[in-house]
């Protein structure tokens, strides 16, 4: 096998001497400001995030109340420590965190450009800078008062340390000895602050013993200190565990895998989290009065899950999975802007340029390291619930480096090479954005999907219950135009079974033409109404539109439904008999779960 490829002599220090002047100031400092101006909006925002003020927070301040004692505590399982650890640093101080955040940053910048100088030159480096500046995701994840912040900057920093461990034929044995364990360090602080590289770990410290006996000379070393670090990490991490299961009885980092595999495993809702359909989560229904996050709940959230997914046909499983791994890698039409050049374009430029990246620098340790630790990152978010949030922490940091060193590893081919690579890598890159935003103007609307998963009926409306205005036909008799631009329907049952966890669904038997939005619209006969706006653009013929009430439902159920549909005069609609459903996990596999002893709810615990 082949032998890694140094980097050379000229890239063996972090050394501001040894950069071109020209790199120094367009690679360095100029994305550097950029970066810093880009967060000046987020630093302003006094907004606390919900789990930064009611979780992490808290746990900072009793965490500097009683340190010696914090990690006897049931809440101290809650959360990752690390995050909580990083705030009690800065005194628990929102404005000190937020400063503290730009400060890691700007640091995981630096880092980044320096990690990939090192693996493929100067313009490499420079445009893992750029990369980082010009990123929303990043810059946001990167500033917000939340535990993305130390998470991509210590991930970064451990990818910066392997890199210095890569180029250790260039350094002398102590500086090659402070890189493993400065990055197996690090590894095991953002474990300790995300778990989700817990399973990485093992993974690839046996990777690396492999590939150290496969290989030899210089690519053996390497590959034997990149295990090296990962066996620190590993140790480390299993240290705690094993701390966590004498104090827990459980050895884990930190609870919260039931609730994300919970409503990952959602098939009605797509493995999203439910308020992205308009729902509120229906945890309780497992938890009771315990909280998600405890670890009684969380144990009983894994084990409904679990009971969830054996009952899962494996087709429908796949399909599930699959637009999953659609919505991470690309995210969510419905949660991007409408311009063209939106954070789908930036990901799909990600991911092409880390594909040339991986074949480029096939050669290079480095390099597997970042592609394996991408796909790593995707697979293990595939089965818990979908957030844009987790997609930009967890797949931002290693596709910026990789798709960095694929720009600088072509520039730096010979010159009929580099002109192929540039011209072929443009052409993908834009034919796939053209993609995306086709797909973002004229893709299907996602909505529930009801016959998907496990559903109950709540109520369904009789057609004396169903008035039409505004138009001169009945859609709920036969396929009928809409003659003016806004079409209203009401349902007035004697009463209403309307809760936070119901579905409101309403088959589209017929349609032709295009809709922009409905408004859902519930009123109480003393006057009280509530709202919730759901964007039609990509509705399409036998797709039924399905909505959750928990911004409508109100503790009156006596009121009135009224659904009004903005659409084109001219549009042609059907309707069946819309209905509520219930489509919460809890409900149809708890007892099943848990046994009968818990197969009823905690009394008062229902939907509101």
């Amino acid at each position: 096998m082949s032998s890694a490829t140094p980097s050379g002599a000229p890239h063996a220090t972090i050394s501001c001497r040894l950069l071109p002047a020209q790199w120094w100031w367009l690679g360095v400092v100029l994305p550097t400001l950029v970066y810093a101006t880009r967060a000046v909006y987020i630093l302003a925002d006094p907004r606390i995030p919900y789990d930064t003020l009611h979780t992490y927070l808290p746990l900072a301040r009793a965490f500097l109340e009683d340190p010696s004692s914090y990690f006897t505590l049931p809440n101290s399982v809650t959360v990752a420590p690390g995050a909580v650890l990083y705030m009690a640093i800065w005194g628990a101080d929102p404005v000190a965190i937020k400063a503290a955040n730009l400060f890691i940053g700007l640091a995981s910048l630096l880092l980044a450009s320096d990690a990939v100088r090192r693996l493929a030159g100067p313009a490499a480096g420079a445009a893992a800078a750029w990369g980082f500046a010009t990123s929303q995701m990043l810059v946001t994840t990167g500033v917000t008062l939340m535990g993305e912040a130390p998470f991509v900057f210590l991930v970064v920093l451990w990818l910066w340390a392997c890199s210095w461990a890569c180029d250790g034929a260039q350094l002398p044995r102590k500086n090659r000895v402070a890189a493993v364990v400065l990055g197996g360090v690090a590894l095991t602080a953002a474990t300790l602050t995300r778990a989700t590289w817990l399973y990485w770990l093992p993974a690839a410290s046996l990777a690396g013993l492999v590939m150290a006996l496969l290989c030899k000379g210089d690519t053996r070393r390497v590959f034997l200190r990149l295990a090296t670090i990962h066996l620190i990490a590993l140790a480390l991490v299993g240290s705690f565990m094993l701390h966590q299961r004498e104090a827990f009885g459980r050895p884990l980092v930190a609870t919260g895998s039931g609730a994300a595999l919970y409503f990952g495993s959602n098939a009605v809702l797509h493995g999203y989290e439910p308020p992205f359909f308009g729902l509120a989560h229906d945890e309780f229904t497992v938890t009771d009065n315990l909280g998600h996050l405890s670890l009684e709940g969380d144990r009983r959230l894994l084990a409904v899950t679990r009971a969830a997914l054996l009952d899962t046909a494996p087709a429908q499983l796949f399909h599930l999975y699959f637009q999953k791994l659609g919505a991470f890698l690309f995210f969510s039409r419905a949660q991007l802007s409408r311009h063209v050049f939106n954070d789908r374009a930036m990901r799909i430029g990600l991911l092409v340029l880390a594909l040339g990246g991986l074949i480029a620098g096939r050669k290079k340790p480095l390099v597997w390291l970042l592609a394996g630790a991408a796909a790593y990152q995707c697979a293990v978010h595939i089965p818990v619930m979908y957030n844009p949030r987790y997609s930009a922490s967890a797949l931002d940091p290693p596709l910026t480096l990789l798709a960095a060193a694929g720009l600088g590893l072509m520039i730096t081919a010979g010159k009929k090479r580099r002109f192929v690579a540039l011209a072929g890598t443009l052409f993908v890159v834009m034919t796939g954005v053209a993609i995306g935003a086709w797909n973002q103007r004229h893709g299907e609307t996602l909505m529930p999907d009801i016959a998907s998963g496990p559903n109950r009926l709540i109520q369904q409306a009789n057609k004396s219950e169903l008035s039409v205005k505004g138009n001169s036909g009945n859609p709920f008799e036969k396929p009928v135009p809409i003659t003016h631009t806004r079409l209203v329907v009401e349902w007035a049952p004697p009463s209403l079974q309307l809760s936070n966890l119901a579905v409101l669904n309403l088959p589209l038997r017929h349609f032709e033409g295009q809709c922009r939005e409905l408004w859902i619209v519930y009123t109480t006969p003393t006057g009280a109404a509530r709202s919730a706006r759901v964007l039609l653009d990509g509705l399409r013929p036998n797709q039924n539109i399905a909505w959750g009430m928990d911004a409508v439902s109100l503790p009156n159920h006596k009121g009135i439904l009224r659904l009004e549909f903005a659409c084109s005069p001219g549009t042609v609609v059907e309707f069946g008999a819309p209905a509520l459903y219930d489509v919460a996990l809890g409900h149809f596999y708890r007892a099943q779960a848990l046994g009968p002893e818990l197969a009823r709810s905690f009394p008062g615990k229902d939907a509101q």
